[in-house]
């Protein structure tokens, strides 16, 4: 695959990956998806290097760019004319019970094409993402200490770039953490007793008349669709006959 391959090191603990996996993360699912996470430098500032990182599933690499979410193989988005004998770092991270496919459509909105931002929301944005999802892990803060620079001092950054960098408008609000915690694919086991439109159940059953509820089912309590009352043809209508 190219790279260096450092699982000895991620295993003592000085690898990449942040939080350990979760042992409850993917519950009943078999983890044997290979998750592995390449890095290559790509210059920077003082105080802060650049880094361009992919994450690789089963082989097949995932990388974020102005195209959207890219994938493929041999790491490609790796490659760098000016320095054509570099390679990336590529660490092992752990097995996954989810694909890289189920990661990349997870992500997908909230990576479209023509919203990368080379300080607010880039492959780097998208790599810690990708590795909550499949691992519950973060990429190690090192590799996004440009992105932090510019958060506090984008100033500095785009003096920096000759006014190369601009800020992309359609990166604004963008949140790694807002993202992780939207496609935490165990929510649903950290919070069991909340039910569809905020009422608290304390059974499946009763989950489950509340979700009937909301959707008209035969537990409708009156609703057709959320948050819109039934018609009034539904409703019991008054006898009037004498």
């Amino acid at each position: 695959m190219g790279g260096q391959q450092s699982a000895a090191k991620d295993a003592a603990g000085q690898g990449p990956g942040g939080d350990a996996t979760s042992s409850s993360h993917g519950k009943g699912r078999v983890a044997n998806n290979q998750v592995q996470l390449a890095v290559s430098p790509l210059g920077g500032v003082p105080g802060a290097t650049a880094y361009h990182s992919s994450v690789i599933v089963n082989g097949d690499e995932y990388f974020f760019s102005d195209a959207g979410i890219s994938f493929g193989s041999g790491l490609l988005s790796h490659k760098n004319p000016q320095n054509p004998d570099s390679k990336p770092e590529v660490f092992d991270m752990g097995m996954s019970p989810y694909t890289g496919t189920q990661m990349k459509a997870a992500l997908e909105r909230f990576f479209h094409s023509g919203t990368y931002d080379l300080l607010r929301k880039n492959c780097n944005s998208f790599s810690d993402c990708a590795l909550f999802y499949l691992l519950h892990k973060r990429i190690d803060k090192k590799y996004r200490a440009m992105e932090k620079l510019g958060a506090s001092a984008m100033g500095i950054v785009q003096a920096a770039s000759g006014g190369q960098y601009q800020p992309n408008p359609k990166a604004d609000g963008f949140d790694v953490e807002k993202v992780c915690e939207e496609i935490d694919p165990d929510k649903v086991w950290k919070t069991p007793g909340q039910a569809t439109g905020g009422a608290t159940v304390t059974s499946a059953e009763a989950m489950r008349a509340a979700r009937l509820a909301r959707l008209g089912g035969p537990a409708g309590g009156g609703y057709a669709a959320e948050g819109q009352p039934a018609a009034a043809a539904s409703q019991p209508q008054p006898n009037t006959a004498s």
